[in-house]
């Protein structure tokens, strides 16, 4: 077998999350997409997602809007650029975080959002 089939083979097998994914909203002849990118992170030369989901050996993935909005009314929902956990920076890591340590993160600055600068 070539090398670069077991490599490809290796990789589906380790991840079975696509890297982009697209999300739309169809109300009527109104449309609209969302496009979502998959997040990982280089430790110590793996290039990785989350390692697992809500549970250990429970897959999970990781994604961040890129393009797209969507409003509701008169009321800007969803927007790119505006992320929060999903543009984290690990500044040290052993091990690729789980869905469970991201979601802690995420908590916390949820609630710093609501503190203000005065």
């Amino acid at each position: 077998m070539p090398k670069d089939l077991k490599e490809m083979y290796k990789t589906i097998m380790d991840d079975h999350f696509t890297p982009q994914l697209e999300v739309t909203f169809v109300d009527g002849d109104k449309r609209q997409a969302l496009f979502y990118e998959k997040v990982s992170w280089v430790i110590e030369g793996v290039n990785k997602g989350l390692r697992y989901g809500e549970n250990p050996g429970q897959e999970a993935a990781l994604y961040k809007l890129v393009n797209g909005n969507l409003a509701l009314g008169d009321a800007q929902t969803i927007t790119p650029g505006k992320y929060l956990v999903s543009d984290i920076e690990l500044l040290q890591s052993g091990k690729h975080p789980g869905k469970t340590n991201l979601t802690d993160a995420d908590n916390a600055l949820n609630i710093l959002r609501y503190f203000t600068d005065t």
